[in-house]
């Protein structure tokens, strides 16, 4: 599946702690995806990109016991949301929790995956220009 998810989005939880992707990365996110704990967000994958890295997670040997910690973390995150007709879903505790989000919220896309922040640790770690250029230059080990 070619995608690419692009976009900042503003949006509040309702009072059940409801939210919807926007609806153009719910366009392109595909048949279903999971949630999961990310740097200082929660990351919202597309179901199948979930299977291949649990598949690369498969690989890790019973034996290196470090890894597999940090599998079980990334595994016991994880959310498979249920939509309900309007194309809503809880955000659960524990994600509300890790990402610090009461309210209002920031839905980006960012590339290969979706982010949801609180909009305060949004608007920290994104500040306009206070930083850019040098969160930038971590894109040359990369060549870009």
């Amino acid at each position: 599946m070619a995608y690419c998810f692009i976009g900042k989005y503003n949006l509040m939880l309702d009072d059940k702690c409801r939210m919807r992707l926007p609806a153009k990365l719910r366009q392109s996110v595909g048949s279903g995806y999971v949630i999961l704990y990310g740097a200082d967000s929660l990351t919202v994958m597309p179901a199948e990109d979930f299977a291949a890295l649990n598949e690369k997670f498969r690989q890790i040997p019973f034996s290196d016991v470090a890894a597999r910690r940090v599998v079980a973390d990334i595994m016991s995150s994880a959310v498979e949301p249920e939509e309900d007709a309007q194309g809503r879903f809880v955000l659960p505790q524990h994600s509300r929790d890790y990402a610090s989000i009461a309210k209002n919220v920031v839905v980006i896309g960012a590339g290969s995956v979706i982010e949801i922040w609180s909009e305060e640790k949004y608007a920290e770690a994104h500040s306009a220009k206070a930083g850019f250029e040098e969160r930038l230059s971590a894109l040359g080990r990369y060549g870009i």
